[in-house]
């Protein structure tokens, strides 16, 4: 960052109190950068809404035009295309899309911060590949049973790759606007076993704009039942009117930064990150294929 972020500053600051009782929370803006086994980067809500309707919608030859959609969700467009191929072909045009071989740096070096609870909107597995290079255990849960003692709990509402092909609530994908109708109970049911009885932890919010209304409005009021130790926001906007409506109207601290640009600093600042994954370190690790 070249000007001083005062609200890293005071993360920095309290990093010997908040250390121990982290909570990390994920988004999309997370997975930025990350590439799929077909060498494509991962996409975004819009780029897969037009991905999905050029392949299944428009047909053979015929020009397409994402402005011919408007302002059609990507929850109404595959609830649509669903209803026209079915749920496998959906399923597995995700998974293809999704899958990734190896994480980024940041999901290597995320276990290092200790996190009591993962909570991600995430379909890909890149936090499960960055924890293969750690010593720490952890728990996949896409529904509302209790995680195994002793493990990191990695909640996954939105589904993982691995259980694209289980129902929904069971780690089948949420992508239409009925899978978010079906799950509405269920991401209260998660937030509250990832959030609740967590008033001493230190939330940490990355890549989430809270621009969904279904888990946005329930970190919204969680926070309201949390506000006794500050949260923070991660994502690379240097914008004072943002960290002002964050700050005022969500009681969250926005730092601006990347997922690897925040994990670097703080690293550097507080040296958390074991050697050999070490950010000076990145290009042998991507040389020697550990990360992309």
């Amino acid at each position: 960052m070249s000007a001083v972020d005062e609200n890293f500053e005071d993360f920095v600051s309290n990093w010997s109190l908040f250390k121990d009782k982290l909570v990390i929370f994920l988004g999309a803006g997370a997975s930025i950068g990350a590439q799929n086994t077909n060498g494509q980067p991962l996409p975004n809500a819009y780029e897969l809404r037009n991905a999905l309707w050029k392949k299944y919608k428009v047909p053979d030859g015929h020009p397409f035009n994402p402005e011919d959609l408007r302002l059609m969700s990507l929850e109404h467009a595959s609830a649509i295309i669903e209803a026209k191929v079915g749920r496998n072909e959906l399923s597995n045009y995700l998974t293809d899309t999704f899958l990734c071989d190896r994480p980024l740096w940041s999901h290597v070096a995320l276990p290092a911060l200790n996190p009591k609870a993962i909570f991600t909107t995430n379909y890909d597995e890149l936090v499960e590949l960055g924890y293969k290079h750690s010593q720490e255990m952890h728990d996949v849960i896409c529904d509302d049973h209790l995680p195994t003692p002793n493990r990191v709990p990695i909640y996954k509402p939105h589904g993982s790759l691995s259980r694209s092909n289980e129902k929904i609530g069971k780690g089948g994908l949420v992508i239409t606007q009925f899978d978010y109708f079906d799950m509405i109970s269920n991401y209260r049911n998660m937030l509250k076993k990832t959030i609740l009885g967590f008033e001493k932890k230190c939330v940490l919010v990355i890549g989430y704009s809270f621009g969904d209304m279904d888990i946005g409005s329930e970190l919204y009021h969680l926070r309201r039942e949390s506000s006794g130790v500050p949260w923070y926001a991660v994502f690379p906007r240097a914008d004072p009117q943002v960290k002002k409506m964050y700050s005022k109207r969500l009681e969250i601290e926005q730092i601006n930064n990347t997922f690897e640009g925040f994990l670097a600093e703080l690293d550097e600042r507080v040296g958390f990150i074991p050697r050999e994954y070490k950010h000076s370190r990145i290009g042998d690790l991507k040389l020697n294929k550990v990360i992309q």
